[in-house]
């Protein structure tokens, strides 16, 4: 008798290049986002809005098309002068712990100073940043 062997789950090609290299490939994978649940956010100290997601354990590109489709929908709800810092924290739905992110992280940061610039940077990381397969990817736009 032969053991029972699970099925691979099959993963979806990314709708654009993966990792992306410009905001702009970031904004063509938005569109492969999961339905996810807002567990909870908060501000903290130095105008930074911490917010934490749950969706289902997915491929990185997903992790970072709904980071991304979270952020989005966070930066509509906050007032452009109030917050500098957005960071979403992907969680799984069953692992909702306050201290750590273990679906991915995209963090937003609107003022960042590039010697004379002031750019606005995403800093994402897939899993919980420390898997030997997490990526990192960081972009700035003008």
């Amino acid at each position: 008798m032969t053991p029972f062997v699970p099925p691979v789950p099959v993963v979806p090609d990314p709708p654009g290049p993966f990792p992306p290299r410009t905001v702009a490939e970031l904004q063509t994978i938005e569109q492969g986002a999961l339905p996810y649940t807002i567990v909870n956010d908060s501000v903290d100290v130095g105008r930074k809005k911490i917010v934490r997601v749950a969706y289902v354990k997915c491929a990185p590109w997903q992790q970072v098309a709904t980071l991304l489709k979270a952020h989005k929908e966070e930066i509509l709800r906050c007032a452009q002068d109030d917050i500098d810092t957005i960071i979403i924290q992907g969680v799984l739905p069953q692992d909702t712990g306050v201290y750590s992110f273990t679906n991915g992280q995209l963090r937003f940061d609107r003022n960042v100073r590039l010697g004379s610039l002031t750019t606005k940077r995403y800093q994402i990381e897939t899993g919980n940043g420390y898997e030997s397969d997490s990526l990192r990817i960081v972009l700035t736009e003008q």
